[in-house]
């Protein structure tokens, strides 16, 4: 076994909307000035938190943005080191962004 790739619950996490609060400073109030409340991209996020991620990606970004850990309480619990945490949780939100750019360009 290679890494901590395989003790990481590998079932689809689901996405929880409390994260978009914590992905950016800003995000809950740029959704209020949705026409829609936001409605629109919540979906468009949930959708590519299930199809843009991987289930380690969405394990770690659970556990750093919606239970505050971090990177070297993720890294222990994971039996990876801190940077293999790091570069996971930064191609995630790359992937984000890359799914959901028509709601963030602008």
């Amino acid at each position: 076994m290679r890494g901590g790739r395989y003790r990481v619950p590998c079932e689809v996490l689901e996405f929880d909307p409390a994260l978009v609060g914590r992905l950016s400073a800003d995000a809950e109030q740029r959704l209020n000035r949705e026409p829609d409340g936001g409605r629109m991209m919540i979906r468009a996020l949930r959708y590519a938190w299930k199809n843009a991620l991987t289930p380690v990606q969405r394990f770690y970004m659970q556990e750093y943005y919606l239970y505050r850990k971090t990177m070297p309480q993720i890294a222990a619990d994971c039996g990876v080191s801190t940077g293999t945490v790091s570069r996971t949780l930064a191609r995630a939100r790359q992937r984000l962004r890359n799914a959901l750019q028509c709601y963030i360009a602008g």
